[in-house]
């Protein structure tokens, strides 16, 4: 005689909720860490500029409108007006361009230059220049900031002094920031109105000055802008 126990497990098996039988089934793919690395990486935008991208924004031959133009030549004069489409015909397409000088107003003739592949990557390379020493010198001009808490001791008192004269030797100007720090002691009225006067009288010792009246109120948010006298 059979025993029951044998027929028993695949009935039960049968009987079992379908999702503890997907449970139990070993999974036929997983995601992989490194392809999804690859996936946030190719999600990403990196804008790379290459330099035929860079020569395109200029307006060079068919993207010249003017169906008229005149020639500068290497003297600054202008040519009489000519069509375009000849003045393409006359040039090496592989090195030379039709490079449009100005912007024409409605009814106005494009003025033209012919140039070569080098002469417009070295206009490239000018106007980067010119950009980059813009920059440095909007960035010269911005206001050097430091901050004191009210409750600020000697020690950093005197560094950040230390800061403040060597930014105003060096031409620039200083904003200083007083405020209240959060999880730090608060200072008194006393000790406010002797960390001012102790601030006023260094920015006075190195020959600098207040530019314009303090902004704010003692103990809250106070701004001092300081520069040296005579510049």
């Amino acid at each position: 005689m059979r025993r029951p126990g044998l027929f028993a497990r695949p009935l039960l098996r049968a009987l079992l909720p379908a999702q503890h039988l997907l449970q139990a089934l070993p999974r036929c793919f997983s995601a992989t860490p490194g392809f999804a690395i690859d996936q946030r990486r190719v999600a990403g935008k990196i804008e790379i500029k290459t330099i035929d991208d860079k020569i395109a924004a200029f307006t060079l031959n068919e993207k010249i409108r003017s169906p008229k133009v005149q020639l500068k030549g290497l003297d600054g004069k202008l040519s009489e007006p000519q069509p375009l489409y000849k003045l393409l015909d006359s040039i090496d397409r592989t090195n030379q361009y039709v490079l449009q000088m100005n912007k024409p107003e409605q009814g106005e003739m494009a003025i033209v230059q012919i140039v070569t592949r080098a002469d417009l990557i070295q206009r490239i390379n000018r106007q980067e220049d010119m950009l980059k020493n813009q920059k440095r010198l909007e960035k010269e001009k911005r206001p050097k900031q430091l901050e004191l808490n009210w409750a600020i001791s000697a020690n950093d008192l005197q560094l950040k002094m230390k800061q403040m004269q060597e930014f105003l030797k060096k031409g620039k100007k200083v904003e200083l920031l007083l405020a209240n720090k959060r999880h730090q002691r608060k200072a008194s009225q006393a000790e406010a109105e002797a960390l001012l006067k102790t601030v006023r009288e260094k920015i006075e010792e190195v020959g600098a000055a207040e530019v314009v009246p303090m902004e704010g109120a003692i103990l809250r948010q106070a701004l001092l802008t300081v520069k040296m006298r005579g510049t």
